[in-house]
């Protein structure tokens, strides 16, 4: 008898991942995705900000200075569509 209920993390990662293949798939343009998803959560989409700005060479440091907090109010408030 199969096990019922919620299925694992294992088990719900390998059926959604069945016949894609991995190699194919560029990170760079699910990042896009997820930044220009209106209805994905505001923390998403800065996390995917952040990653292509620093994918782009446009990060200087990763310090966590007053600059790197400028940022990401900046970068939150465009998500937000510019409101505070």
């Amino acid at each position: 008898m199969a096990k019922r209920g919620r299925p694992t993390r294992a088990t719900a990662t390998a059926k959604a991942l069945r016949g894609v293949d991995i190699d194919a798939v560029d990170p760079l343009t699910v990042l896009k995705q997820i930044a220009a998803d209106r209805s994905a959560p505001a923390s998403a989409r800065l996390a995917a900000a952040r990653v292509l700005l620093a994918q782009g060479g446009r990060k200087k440091d990763n310090s966590e200075g007053a600059e790197h907090d400028r940022i990401s109010e900046r970068a939150l408030t465009l998500l937000k569509g510019g409101r505070r």
